[in-house]
């Protein structure tokens, strides 16, 4: 068995969501405390449900009043060992300042040899990841599903979609992805990370969230387990 953790590592300068979301810092400090001491922590500034990896669920799109589709509604059960199917998309990402569009015949040829099941996580990557410090250009720049390979996907039906990237869709001409993807109830895991040493087709997945009331999201710790 090897466990691999594929989750993008939460660190200053790391890629952010713009001006969409607040900005995370990590910010050393230290106080002093009678009977102990001087003592250090360190402060997570403008942390948000959606920093580094994480998981989301249909309120981000529908709002927080579903509270059917909220983060603590999820069994942790479901989370863990999850069967994954694990599509590596044949693409130049070498230029971060280009989006570029995964398509439905990317997709299918990296499905071959794949088995894919009803209930799976499906693992999309791009290697992506290699730009996770450009906070210019990850998110804005981030490869992007055409319409027909997100219908593909949704008719797997998937429990969770998982990507290395942040952003779905298409920044200059949208392609209508979401709005499927909210109906079928699948949940959202972006980005991860480390997908070079994943090198099976069909593996298991284990994503653990905060537990945290009230959130459309969470930043989750991620292991990929090779049998």
């Amino acid at each position: 068995m090897k466990v691999i953790d594929v989750t993008g590592m939460i660190c200053n300068g790391m890629w952010t969501f713009g001006s969409l979301f607040p900005r995370p810092s990590i910010v050393p400090n230290s106080g002093f405390c009678p009977g102990f001491g001087e003592y250090y922590y360190t402060a997570f500034e403008g942390f948000h449900a959606q920093v580094g990896t994480y998981i989301e669920t249909p309120a981000h799109f529908y709002g927080l009043d579903k509270e059917e589709y909220l983060m603590e509604k999820i069994p942790v059960e479901k989370l863990y060992e999850m069967r994954c199917s694990i599509l590596k998309v044949d693409m130049d990402v070498s230029d971060p300042t280009v989006q570029k569009p995964i398509t439905l015949d990317m997709l299918l040829k990296a499905a071959e040899g794949c088995e894919i099941k009803e209930g799976d996580c499906i693992l999309v990557s791009t290697g992506w990841e290699q730009h996770w410090m450009d906070d210019a250009n990850f998110y804005d720049h981030s490869p992007y599903f055409t319409y027909d390979a997100m219908q593909w996907i949704i008719k797997q039906r998937p429990a969770m979609l998982a990507t290395d990237t942040p952003s779905w869709e298409c920044q200059t001409n949208p392609g209508g992805v979401f709005e499927g993807f909210y109906e079928a109830n699948i949940l959202m895991m972006v980005p991860v990370a480390n997908m070079a040493e994943v090198t099976a087709k069909n593996a298991k997945i284990t994503a653990l969230p905060i537990k945290a009331k009230g959130c459309s999201a969470s930043p989750c710790r991620v292991v990929i387990i090779e049998d």
